[in-house]
């Protein structure tokens, strides 16, 4: 539904945008700083409509791009610390268990108390 409603207002924005471009045909002088043109209105509407979205389209990459990268990087950590913390958890349930296995030795090899 939300989708649904970005596409409504896309929509209505670019037909607001059209409408004004075709009511504006006059040519219209454009300065680059090292030549004039004279264009109509309505093609430096639509290019400078083209610009803003390739823009943000870039803009929107980019950002896109740096969050995915910070979370590798964060599921890199979590797992090195996940195998840290399998390995110290082997290392000290194996450490138990040969200490249990000390103790029972060590309680066999007492002398077992002679009944007469």
């Amino acid at each position: 539904m939300k989708n649904q409603w970005r596409l409504v207002s896309a929509l209505v924005i670019v037909l607001v945008i059209v409408v004004f471009a075709i009511l504006n045909v006059e040519p219209v002088e454009v300065n680059f700083g090292f030549a004039k043109v004279q264009w109509p209105l309505i093609l430096v509407i639509v290019i400078t409509l083209i610009l803003g979205v390739a823009i943000a389209v870039l803009m929107a990459t980019f950002n896109s791009v740096k969050t995915t990268n910070a979370h590798k990087e964060a599921i890199a950590a979590a797992q090195a610390k996940i195998d840290k913390l399998t390995a110290d958890n082997k290392s000290l349930t194996l450490r138990l268990n040969n200490k249990g296995k000390q103790t029972r030795v060590k309680a066999d090899d007492q002398p077992k108390p002679t009944t007469k």
